[in-house]
């Protein structure tokens, strides 16, 4: 039995909400990698911080002399005591910046026996999702933990 209804195509509404159907999901696919894609920024800034900071701590150790990790315009890289750059500048990935710090990281120095001079914590946000981290640098042995707020 073949039905026949008459019609040949497609009607104006039925393509509407195709295209409606089609945008809503265009816009999830968008705006939501970007909510992960920058909490993943901020993850990978704030553990790369760490391990910086690790790292000039290391170097302390090893050569017997003071090592600083200087923070100033969203960017971070390890130094001598006498100024000399070890590395390159860590430059922060895009819409984070440095919220906050304390004493402690202006600058974060490394005491040949390891220890920091100073304890402090330094604050890290995400600009576009408003998400920060605090890292914060132990005095007496140097280490470091990122607390999430």
């Amino acid at each position: 039995m073949i039905l026949e209804t008459g019609k040949k195509g497609v009607s104006l509404i039925e393509i509407l909400v195709i295209v409606v159907i089609i945008s809503i999901l265009i816009g999830f696919s968008v705006f939501y990698p970007h909510k992960t894609i920058s909490t993943t920024n901020l993850d990978i800034a704030s553990k790369t911080i760490c391990e910086i900071l690790n790292t000039a701590r290391n170097y302390a150790i090893a050569e017997r002399q003071s090592f600083m990790v200087i923070f100033e315009n969203n960017s971070c890289g390890i130094y001598k005591s006498d100024g000399t750059l070890i590395g390159k500048i860590y430059r922060f990935p895009r819409f984070i910046v440095i919220k906050a710090k304390t004493d402690g990281f202006s600058p974060a120095e490394f005491l040949p026996e390891g220890a920091a001079k100073q304890a402090g914590h330094i604050i890290i946000e995400d600009t576009s999702t408003k998400r920060i981290r605090k890292i914060i640098l132990y005095n007496l042995t140097g280490k470091t933990k990122i607390q999430k707020k």
